[in-house]
């Protein structure tokens, strides 16, 4: 098109690329500062020397994270949280997005306005642990799970996507026999897998990095998830008798490195999984997002 060739476009281009190359640059330089300082000897880390690029090699900060008691447990039971809440939250999103996708449906509209109101207005912190404790849920994976499984802008974004589907599809599924549910598992579903990777992975970060419902609902210690453990640790009223302590090597490992190490072994795994999903990621917020 001719408007690209413009003078006036070309700056444009230049000028939206610099911002995106210091946006970008202001998320990597913490995520690469903590990476070093967890790497680092302590002796640098202490004495301010360690940038982007880490001074010297030790593993020992992330062999003491490890020594913590609970820490294989956390991740043990942040593994079940977060793969039993993704889950259970993707089903129930699925089967209340796609009725209310459909125009057909009485009372959708009530139905929908009253779940974007839920959007800007809850019942708020204090209302919710009654109605927690009163279900008997205190103490339990559930109390961590079912409270939290939909959220209305996640619902909202399915359902839009679910609204750019076709109707003559389903229609046609519809005049081939296939029932209502048939045509949500063998039709609908096999043409959302952008949205539903999308929704996955919003949902896995959310319940990976659950720590303060853990803190209100979660009275056991051994049921707590490794964020919890990390967030204890950050704010140091954990692994302290650990800082500062000479390990088999004669290294000292300082409190930075500590709590730089324990920030990294439970982010890692997130970025792990996110180049996975990522052609779907970018692909179904689009569409479901402007579809509708």
């Amino acid at each position: 098109m001719l408007y690209r060739r413009s003078t006036g476009f070309k700056w444009f281009m230049a000028f939206n690329s610099f911002v995106m190359l210091c946006i970008t640059a202001s998320i990597l330089f913490p995520f690469l500062h903590l990476l070093s300082v967890s790497l680092s000897d302590s002796g640098a880390v202490v004495g301010g020397r360690v940038g982007l690029l880490p001074k010297g090699f030790n593993l020992e900060a992330y062999a003491r994270v490890f020594q913590h008691p609970s820490i294989i447990a956390g991740f043990k039971n942040s593994i079940i949280q977060t793969m039993i809440g993704t889950a259970i939250g993707l089903f129930l999103l699925t089967i209340c997005a796609y009725p209310l996708s459909k125009r057909a449906l009485k009372g959708r509209k009530p139905l929908v306005l009253f779940i974007m109101f839920t959007m800007f207005f809850s019942g708020g912190l204090i209302p919710t642990y009654m109605l927690v404790k009163s279900l008997g849920l205190i103490d339990s994976i559930w109390a961590i799970v079912l409270p939290f499984s939909i959220t209305p802008y996640y619902l909202l974004l399915m359902m839009t996507y679910f609204q750019g589907i076709p109707e003559e599809i389903e229609e046609s599924a519809m005049l081939d026999g296939l029932n209502p549910f048939r045509i949500l598992m063998q039709i609908v579903l096999p043409l959302s897998k952008p949205i539903l990777a999308a929704i996955t992975l919003f949902l896995t970060v959310y319940y990976w990095n659950n720590w303060f419902n853990s803190m209100i609902y979660l009275n056991s210690t051994e049921r707590h998830p490794v964020m919890m453990i990390i967030r204890n640790i950050i704010v140091g009223s954990d692994l302290a008798g650990n800082v500062g302590q000479v390990g088999d090597t004669g290294d000292r490992v300082s409190t930075a490195s500590l709590k730089a190490a324990a920030i990294m072994s439970t982010t890692l795994p997130i970025m792990v999984l996110f180049p996975f999903t990522q052609k779907y990621f970018a692909k179904g917020v689009m569409i479901g997002s402007v579809k509708g």
